[in-house]
């Protein structure tokens, strides 16, 4: 996953490049502003990245959840299946 927001803050900073170029700033600027939106690019898509995976997890309640949801399971499980007919 890093791999790829780092690719994509690359995209960003030479597109940022090209565009800066072709205003007619000095070398020295296009480079800064272009490493600003280098950085921009990363940091927005950590901050998307840590939104949507705080989206996914659920949160249970502190003596909730596991206990009731294993209390439920072997009740199910637990009732003996009686044999009809003859054994073969």
């Amino acid at each position: 996953m890093t791999k790829v927001m780092f690719q994509v803050g690359l995209l960003g900073f030479f597109v940022a490049t090209v565009f800066f170029g072709t205003q007619g700033m000095p070398l020295m600027d296009m480079v800064l502003r272009s490493f600003i939106v280098f950085i921009a690019v990363v940091l927005g898509q950590t901050a998307i990245f840590v939104m949507v995976a705080s989206m996914k997890t659920k949160k249970v309640p502190a003596g909730k959840g596991h206990e009731e949801h294993h209390r439920a399971a072997p009740a199910a499980a637990e009732t003996p299946a009686k044999q009809t007919g003859t054994p073969s």
